[in-house]
């Protein structure tokens, strides 16, 4: 499901994706959403739990954020705001 402007441009992409895709171990499918995030941020959070290399995008200015590590999309709100403002 893409996250879109109401132009239809998207800015998120929330996705259900093997795991062994994202480089984990096992087939269970994981949700993830990819997000657009300033390359030096990008490198910060691909270290922190959650957090792993844009799935199907550029691994420098896209983030994917494992939805099952976070207890509410408010955990993740500034992410969503700041991939929002840096596609427009």
């Amino acid at each position: 499901m893409a996250i879109r402007y109401p132009n239809g441009k998207w800015f998120g992409l929330v996705m259900n994706v093997p795991a062994n895709k994202l480089g984990l171990s096992g087939t269970d499918e994981i949700d993830v959403v990819d997000l657009k995030v300033d390359s030096e941020l990008n490198s910060i959070l691909q270290v922190q739990p959650g957090f792993l290399p844009g799935y199907h995008m550029s691994k420098v200015h896209w983030i994917s954020a494992r939805l099952d590590e976070f207890n509410s999309v408010d955990e993740l709100a500034d992410l969503i705001e700041g991939s929002y403002n840096a596609t427009v």
